[in-house]
């Protein structure tokens, strides 16, 4: 396959999840997104009151496609700061609390980035039923130390609320195999910017408009998802966000279908997902194109579901990219199937035209 990502997008993906964007605060992620666009296709990005990032091209066309992928991670809040400078965090999405137990975090502090580690109790003072169970199940039970000593000099830079994510960055693995924190969704609305740019610029005959977002806060209830598709309004949503790999986990395969990485795009079949769009895009794969197929019994946890269910409803599809230890800080991804799906979504919308079927055979 060696489906490669060009430099240039190399250089905005690393750049993009170097930056924390917890939710609520991916305003630097999507100022990364917007210059990509923008110096690639020059066309004016903007971003709503939301903090959801949008670009159009206008086509002229009937009907618009909206093309997403959330940029917000997960992450922690500042909640309480105690009498010695530990400091206390809630999380912010779908934190596993045990695995951040010794972890080190960065805030977004008053005067700058803030470090701090996530302390851990030393195995010499424990019992034999307390090693059991090393890492805290709740938050509120493992202080966060940045190095203060005291109340004072930890308000000194940070404030309640103050958002913070792992300090863990990307790393080459094996072949075109990478583990960084916060893939989940970077990539998706990365992919999704790569996908407008190639749109934006080349000379196919793509007949719909496409209006380009990245959503926020994904993670805590399809914020940006449901805001930007009340304002878009589009005839056709696709989603671009990460699923379950089950390669590692073979377990999962019974439950969450058999998903590899290195074998493609992942396209959604399901009630939630519009069949003629689902095999519109299958059939765009070809021969040349590997795709996975993945069942989806109900409405699931990615803004596809917030484009279906807004105002009367987009036909949508999921395209999704395996990833390996979600919600974790070493989430693994082949940006082999990232180029692959920014190929298959591009040649699917450009396929596309006011005249694409939506509606079934009419009684």
């Amino acid at each position: 396959m060696a489906k490669q990502l060009d430099s240039k997008a190399m250089k905005t993906l690393r750049a993009l999840v170097a930056a924390p964007t917890p939710t609520g605060s991916e305003y630097a992620g999507m100022m990364i997104l917007a210059k990509r666009i923008k110096d690639e296709t020059g066309l004016k990005p903007y971003i709503d009151v939301h903090g959801n990032l949008h670009c159009i091209l206008d086509r002229g066309a009937k009907r618009t496609v909206m093309i997403e992928g959330h940029c917000d991670e997960i992450g922690f809040i500042v909640q309480y700061i105690d009498d010695d400078g530990f400091v206390y965090v809630q999380a912010l999405g779908g934190v596993t609390v045990p695995l951040v137990a010794a972890e080190r975090v960065v805030f977004a502090g008053k005067k700058g980035p803030v470090n701090g580690v996530f302390g851990v109790r030393p195995p010499h003072l424990m019992t034999a039923k307390e090693r059991e169970n090393v890492a805290p199940k709740e938050l509120k039970s493992i202080p966060c130390d940045i190095g203060a000593s005291s109340r004072e000099e930890a308000e000194e830079l940070l404030s309640i609320g103050d958002s913070g994510v792992v300090d863990a960055g990307w790393r080459d693995l094996a072949g075109s195999r990478v583990s960084c924190r916060g893939f989940d969704n970077r990539i998706g609305a990365f992919t999704m910017a790569e996908v407008f740019i190639r749109l934006a610029t080349s000379q196919c005959a793509c007949g719909v408009n496409v209006h380009y977002v990245a959503s926020v806060q994904e993670e805590v209830g399809l914020v940006g998802g449901y805001t930007t598709a009340y304002d878009v309004k589009p005839d056709i949503g696709i989603c671009c966000d990460v699923t379950f790999a089950s390669d590692a986990q073979k377990e999962d395969r019974k439950s969450n279908g058999d998903i590899r990485l290195g074998a493609g795009a992942v396209i959604a079949v399901g009630p939630t997902y519009h069949r003629g769009l689902m095999e519109h895009i299958r059939k765009a794969a070809g021969k040349k194109l590997p795709v996975q197929m993945q069942a989806r019994a109900r409405g699931t946890g990615t803004c596809a579901w917030a484009m279906r269910m807004t105002g009367s409803g987009a036909a949508v599809a999921q395209v999704s990219i395996p990833l390996r230890y979600m919600h974790s800080p070493v989430e693994v991804l082949d940006l082999e199937d990232v180029a692959v799906s920014i190929d298959l979504i591009t040649k699917a919308i450009g396929a596309m035209d006011d005249g694409f079927a939506l509606l079934p055979k009419q009684p």
